[in-house]
This record gives structure tokens, sequence and C-alpha cells, in this order.
């Protein structure tokens, strides 16, 4: 498993979405609703890293969500972000994460080419691994 799909696993156990019906990796399929969420894996770095080898990684994952209703985009992103940014203890299943955090807001993305609102969080994940 990847850190992506961690991380749409761990947005299902928030209720926020089911994976292959509400939200997808990579891309959204053209039978998808047009109320969804797609999450994308943006890269990363390594931040530190021990002389016995334990790192501390940052991975970035944009999290897109769609609507018909502009308003609905923006509110459930705000939401979102909020639930990212809470200082609840963030667990997942294969990866031990350190932090996670909203750092790009609810940003409206504009209008698809089916007149659906798109939106954007960026968030960042630190990971620590050995």
């Amino acid at each position: 498993m990847n850190i992506t799909r961690d991380f749409v696993t761990w947005m299902e156990s928030k209720s926020l979405a089911t994976f292959g019906t509400t939200v997808y990796i990579g891309s959204v399929p053209q039978d998808a609703p047009d109320t969804c969420w797609w999450v994308l894996s943006s890269g990363g770095n390594t931040l530190s890293k021990n002389n016995t080898g334990e790192k501390q990684k940052n991975y970035i994952i944009s999290v897109f969500y769609r609507s018909i209703d502009a308003e609905n985009v923006y509110d459930t992103l705000q939401s979102f972000e909020e639930l990212v940014n809470a200082k609840d203890c963030v667990v997942f299943t294969n990866y031990d994460i350190l932090e996670l955090q909203a750092t790009v807001y609810p940003t409206d993305q504009d209008i698809d080419n089916e007149e659906r609102t798109v939106g954007l969080v960026q968030i960042l994940l630190t990971v620590y691994t050995n």
C-alpha cells in the first residue's frame, strides 16, 4: 500500500467518502458522480536522516473535491481543512504519521467542462520511517 491509498483509507475512516465510489486516486472515471473527491500524490522530500537510518519524510498530497453546488464545494473543503488541522492523533495503517496539516486551504479551481465547481486542499504529511 502507498501513502496516497493510506490517506484515502483515513478519509474513509472519517466517513468523508468511499474508495472507488466517491473518492478516487489519480483521476476521476467518466461515470463518477458529480459530487466526488480525488487524491493526487504531489511528491515530497526527506527532512532528516539519523545515523541509524531513521528518517522524517514529507509527502505532499493534493485533495480535490467537485460539485454542481459551488457553495457546497467551499463549505466541504473548509470543513475538511479544519478536520485535517485538528489536534487529533492521526493513525494510518502502514505509516507512522508525525504530522498532518493542510498547507493550501480551500482554493476554488474554477468550473470544469460540465459546469461543476472544483476545489483543492493541499496536505503535507510528515512520516517517520526506520
